[in-house]
């Protein structure tokens, strides 16, 4: 065991009960301790993806996970505040940061626009993608328009 005086405090909010259990263990059992509650952590949060749509503005087209971090292709809002300017596809790298008070956030880092000649959009629900598809992945449906930009 360590000397005392080094010893961290622990959080008020937990037992007493579990404080001694936790300072029982050995490095090895700690870390494999950490790893579970860590991926406990990460399966009770709400997933980057679902973040991400319910909390951008303009019009999400893709979002790959690499998961600690993901990148997301999306039309930006149109400058006049009415819908979303679908000429323009900007390119994001978003991750989750976390605050002094503990909060999460998403850290958003524009990383340009990307200039494809291929746009197709889905007849159904509206959605606009950067490349050829024919079946909508937002919805399923195969009524897919796709444009050729000059």
């Amino acid at each position: 065991m360590s000397d005392a005086d080094n010893d961290p405090t622990p959080p008020d909010d937990l037992s007493e009960m579990l404080i001694q259990r936790i300072d029982a263990l050995e490095l090895p059992e700690l870390k494999s301790l950490l790893s579970y509650i860590e991926r406990r952590i990460e399966s009770l949060r709400t997933s980057i993806e679902a973040e991400i749509e319910a909390n951008t503005a303009g019009e999400v087209l893709e979002i790959e996970n690499h998961g600690a971090y993901a990148l997301v292709r999306k039309h930006p809002p149109d400058p006049d505040g009415s819908g979303v300017n679908t000429d323009i596809t900007s390119l994001y790298h978003v991750r989750r940061e976390h605050q002094l008070d503990g909060a999460e956030s998403l850290h958003w880092a524009f990383l340009g626009d990307v200039h494809n000649t291929t746009e197709a959009r889905c007849e159904s629900c509206g959605r606009t993608f950067d490349r050829e598809i024919d079946t909508c992945p937002n919805c399923g449906s195969d009524d897919v328009a796709t444009e050729t930009e000059e």
